[in-house]
């Protein structure tokens, strides 16, 4: 997002957060510990903070296994990481890892990614944990006032609008329009009016999840290539919503130190169980009633625990919810009594079809429509986790629309 902000001179007014861990122990509920990377240890990071986490040190054959497994990582190219979208990171970690305690820690890392190491592929991860080597820890940065709408989307637009671009809102996207084997524009519903508006365009970018696209017939089955046409029907078998909570409490409860974002699990499972992410609102320039905190959740649909799909049951809603709430009041005594407010949002999970067991990757372009694109989580298995993988699309996604109209 920086590097494309940067190159379109948009300024950033920016803070960097370090990624920084707390740990709340039984023995002592009413102190937390912190532990920040250090960037400049590289994969030494990782053991420090397993050290920190569970209370004693990893054993050298297990450090040996895992460095083994961040240098074949960090020695495949993302050419490499693409070839394996089709073999899941379980399978890979079972071949490839002997050491128990390190099978045990990679095959757990998978569920942050909102899906299990069964259903995750390993170029993904590959793609991600190999850096760790030389880039060590990792680095949150939010705008130093405003909202990510500020600093975002509205210069975006303005940057469209002043270079000839017109922004239409309001419609809602009901076909792409294809003739000869070729993208001809869009036809869109008009809210408003409640007419059919047709847009004629040699090119078109279709950011909406590609399986959601074939499902509601914007993009009709038959343009799609019998490989793509299994893997976005994969995609859609994944698909399901991620839960979000809105906690508005009467006092302070959660720590603001810190990063503000926490991966929160919880022992009393048998294992550390991850159950979601709090969040602070206070780090992302919300703005709070005097004396009253705002925290809000982010809950993983994609987890064999709370699998919620894509009509999520209220039964299954309530109970993820209250497994988080359960886990946060364990650590801070008082966080349920002290909601003033709650509501829930349920929107579309990126985990699960976003970084899938794939038989061919999806691209971001069509193979057989000339002038036919796609941006979105939905393309792609290979990329970095969340919203980083969308921008990575950018540049390329630039350059295949710049070849394709000097052709």
């Amino acid at each position: 997002m920086f590097k494309l902000l940067s190159y379109l001179g948009i300024p950033v007014e920016y803070r960097v957060i370090d990624w920084t861990m707390g740990l709340v122990s039984k023995d002592n509920p009413d102190r937390i510990k912190y532990f920040t990377m250090d960037r400049t240890r590289g994969v030494e990071n990782f053991f420090e903070f397993f050290a920190f986490a569970s209370g004693m040190e990893m054993e050298d054959s297990t450090k040996q296994a895992l460095k083994r497994v961040f240098e074949l990582m960090a020695n495949m190219s993302e050419g490499d990481c693409r070839k394996l979208v089709s073999v899941s990171f379980a399978s890979w970690v079972d071949e490839n890892v002997k050491d128990p305690m390190a099978h045990i820690i990679l095959s757990s890392m998978a569920t942050l990614s909102g899906a299990p190491a069964t259903e995750t592929n390993v170029g993904v991860f590959a793609n991600q944990l190999g850096p760790t080597t030389r880039v060590g820890g990792v680095l949150f940065w939010y705008p130093k006032q405003g909202l990510m709408e500020d600093m975002v989307i509205a210069p975006l637009t303005k940057y469209y609008k002043d270079h000839g671009g017109e922004v239409f809102l309001n419609r809602r996207a009901k076909s792409i329009l294809i003739e000869n084997g070729e993208a001809k524009g869009v036809v869109v519903h008009n809210n408003e009016t409640r007419f059919l508006e047709e847009y004629s365009a040699p090119i078109v970018v279709c950011a909406i999840p590609i399986f959601e696209a074939v499902a509601r017939n914007i993009l009709r089955s038959e343009f799609l290539t019998e490989e793509w046409s299994v893997a976005v029907k994969r995609c859609a078998e994944l698909a399901g919503e991620d839960l979000a909570g809105f906690y508005l409490l009467r006092e302070e409860v959660i720590p603001r130190e810190g990063s503000g974002m926490v991966h929160l699990y919880d022992a009393d499972y048998g294992v550390p169980t991850y159950v979601g992410d709090w969040n602070v609102g206070s780090l992302f320039n919300a703005t709070e009633p005097p004396g009253k905190q705002l925290v809000y959740s982010n809950i993983p649909g994609g987890l064999e625990a709370t699998h919620l799909g894509l009509t999520s049951p209220m039964e299954r809603v309530h109970e993820a919810n209250k497994r988080f709430k359960d886990a946060v009041e364990k650590a801070f005594p008082g966080f349920q009594e002290a909601i003033e407010f709650e509501g829930l949002l349920l929107q579309l999970n990126w985990g699960r079809y976003a970084y899938a067991l794939m038989p061919t990757e999806i691209d971001i372009q069509s193979p057989n429509i000339k002038g036919l694109y796609f941006s979105g989580d939905s393309v792609w298995s290979v990329g970095s986790m969340a919203s980083d993988k969308i921008y990575q699309m950018s540049f390329p996604l630039c350059e295949r629309i710049v070849k394709h109209i000097r052709v």
